[in-house]
């Protein structure tokens, strides 16, 4: 046998033994083994032993369906030990295996700073500027920007450094660097920065509560440019005056769309109306004065028609939506014009405005409002066709909203559509276990391992930009009301996703399941519909104070606690959520005394006070209810009743069998 035969045979053999090893190791190291070691590594981490903790982590073979999370995790510990050498194996090797996926930021940046670290600024920067070419939208990123303008400045390429601390101001105002990036931009001569750049610059100024050096830099800022942060500036140092002439200077000029949005002029100029001093009409005319002639306008002459007669408002708002149908309040005025016509029966001209409101604002909130009623006009018509395929349209598209649980009503011939599921109990223990991530995305696979195991810090890290993943580790890290919130946002840019999404149970979760069936149950009420209460007085925080001083889960005023239960001498037990609700309910029954056990008034009245509610009883000639709500004359209120119902209508859709 020649030694070629004979090298050939023991590199089979060698192969061979590490196949079989390697088979032999997986066979040792089941999944349930590989999560056990792994946890274990955690809790190594997680006590800062780093070194146990890698040998942990090192432990799970290859063959594993959590090597992945291990490579990872092995970096990490690498990273905390300041092992260089070892972290830059790791996460080279991550990076390689998640290429193009949004895990490979985090570690192309963890490669970058190690790099730094080394000296080696040149290798370092070739993982800054990857991050920037290949990866613009992430986290990463817009910190590479710094990183980059830093190493320009030490260079003394000044114009590069300009540009890329900038830059990060821009996309991080209140970043980790920012603050190191002002610093540095300090030592350019005022005349070499641009406008904009100093609009970024005090930005970032502000947001880092540094107002009066914010204010100082915009003062070499055209106020047609700087007027809005100026503005934000005098705001927070409570400077009233300085505030209402900036505004009122600042508004004589047209919009700058690259630098403001509509929605951020919109509360500056309310927020006017509060700080002015002046009667809130002689305000909301100052600002029609200094906009009359540009492009913000109609946002003047939409707060304006708040506090005139209605017949000038009506005039406003026909004016608004023809002269300016792209401004952000023309849909709101549209509706008004809408409305007056439905109320004065003029059926025909609403039915024009509705066609007109469907094909130019068809991807508005205000949407299903408009069809709901187009569809109650189709009724009184007796076209029942139309109506029917309108209600339809509203619970296909407009699935979670309050006017899709009317339409839904409507549809079935509910004869008591307000009446809640008493019978209905909250289940224990029904959450949003699945990672709210589509399957078919690169990421999921590795996302859900780190679940599996429990690993929401290694999630974290990434950095992920998406709603509904982020709805779903704050959930996880016990922060419900963040977590509610960010889901419900997310919901309402995409208001075609069904009931059957896990989606949903962010936006609608399950908290307090045993104390709320307890009290509902006690005072014959329902319990999904004291959760929507809950939800929308509190988004479940148990520690909640509002601006009027109403406290804890079910918002309670003193007063009110006080009168539920006599002996109540401390408003912090308020705080303590299962006395919150027990008090809430006792509340919401006593109320139902009053209303006859009519769930929506009680509704109408934990917002407002009885007295409100029966007042508007004792003028309201329409025996309509949907046109009764409407007509609330607090918008608030208004509001408030569609936020509850809205939530008890998707609750029971999610969780139940629907309504």
């Amino acid at each position: 046998m020649t030694n070629k035969k004979i090298f050939i045979i023991l590199i089979i053999l060698f192969i061979s033994c590490i196949v079989f090893f390697s088979i032999r190791s997986f066979c040792l190291y089941s999944d349930s083994e590989s999560d056990k070691i792994y946890r274990q590594g955690i809790e190594f981490y997680n006590k800062a032993d780093y070194q146990n903790a890698y040998y942990n982590f090192k432990k799970i073979p290859i063959f594993s369906s959590y090597s992945a999370p291990a490579l990872y995790r092995q970096a990490m510990c690498a990273w905390e030990l300041k092992d260089n050498k070892t972290a830059i194996s790791k996460y080279s090797k991550f990076v390689k295996t998640f290429k193009n996926t949004n895990f490979a930021p985090e570690a192309l940046w963890k490669l970058a700073l190690l790099e730094l670290d080394k000296k080696n600024k040149k290798k370092a920067n070739h993982y800054f500027n990857k991050l920037i070419e290949e990866y613009p939208e992430s986290d990463f990123a817009k910190a590479a920007s710094y990183q980059l303008g830093f190493f320009y400045y030490m260079h003394n390429d000044l114009e590069k450094a300009k540009k890329y601390l900038v830059e990060y101001l821009e996309y991080a105002p209140f970043g980790r660097y920012s603050l190191d990036a002002i610093n540095l931009l300090h030592n350019w001569d005022e005349n070499e920065l641009s406008d904009s750049d100093k609009i970024f610059i005090a930005e970032s100024l502000r947001q880092n509560s540094k107002y009066t050096e914010s204010i100082k830099l915009l003062d070499k800022v055209p106020i047609k440019q700087s007027w809005v942060i100026l503005a934000k500036n005098y705001d927070r140092l409570n400077d009233n005056a300085a505030f209402c002439q900036t505004v009122i200077n600042g508004t004589t000029y047209n919009l700058d769309k690259e630098l403001y949005s509509e929605k951020e002029i919109l509360d500056t100029m309310l927020l006017y109306l509060k700080k002015s001093g002046l009667p809130v009409k002689e305000a909301a005319y100052n600002l029609i004065i200094s906009t009359k002639n540009n492009n913000l306008y109609p946002l003047s002459l939409f707060i304006f028609s708040k506090y005139v007669d209605y017949d000038s408002a009506l005039k406003n708002y026909h004016k608004i939506y023809s002269d300016y149908p792209n401004s952000i309040v023309a849909p709101d005025a549209l509706w008004f014009v809408f409305w007056n016509y439905y109320k004065n029966k003029d059926f025909k001209n609403a039915l024009k405005i509705s066609k007109m409101h469907s094909k130019v604002y068809f991807d508005y909130n205000i949407q299903p409002k408009i069809l709901f009623w187009t569809a109650k006009i189709y009724i009184k018509a007796n076209n029942k066709k139309a109506a029917k395929s309108l209600l339809q349209n509203i619970v296909y598209n407009y699935p979670a909203s309050y006017y899709a649980f009317r339409a839904n009503a409507i549809l079935k011939k509910n004869k008591a559509p307000w009446k809640a599921d008493k019978a209905a109990k909250i289940k224990k223990n029904i959450k949003a276990e699945n990672i709210p991530i589509s399957q078919d995305k690169k990421e999921y696979w590795l996302l859900s391992k780190f679940a599996i195991l429990d690993d929401y810090v290694a999630i974290q890290n990434f950095k992920f930009d998406d709603d509904f993943l982020n709805s779903w580790l704050a959930a996880k890290n016990g922060n419900r009301m963040h977590s509610a919130l960010l889901a419900r946002e997310a919901l309402l840019k995409n208001t075609k996703e069904p009931f059957s999404s896990p989606k949903y149970k962010l936006a609608y979760p399950l908290y307090y399941d045993k104390a709320i069936n307890k009290y509902a149950t006690h005072y014959n009420l329902s319990p999904y519909l004291i959760l929507s209460l809950i939800k929308e007085e509190s988004a479940f925080n148990n520690k909640a104070i509002s601006s009027v001083g109403a406290m804890g889960l079910m918002q309670l005023m003193p007063p009110t606690a006080r009168l539920m239960d006599s002996s109540l001498t401390n408003n912090e037990a308020l705080f303590d959520a299962e006395y919150n609700i027990s008090l809430g309910t006792k509340y919401f029954a006593h109320l139902m005394k009053i209303f006859n056990g009519n769930e929506a008034l009680c509704v109408l009245a934990y917002n407002s006070g009885p007295n409100a509610v029966k007042n508007w009883l004792n003028k309201s000639k329409n025996n309509d209810f949907d046109e009764f709500v409407e007509n609330v004359p607090y918008s608030e209120t208004a509001n408030y009743i569609k936020k509850v119902y809205a939530s008890y209508w998707s609750y029971m859709n999610i969780y139940e069998k629907g309504i």
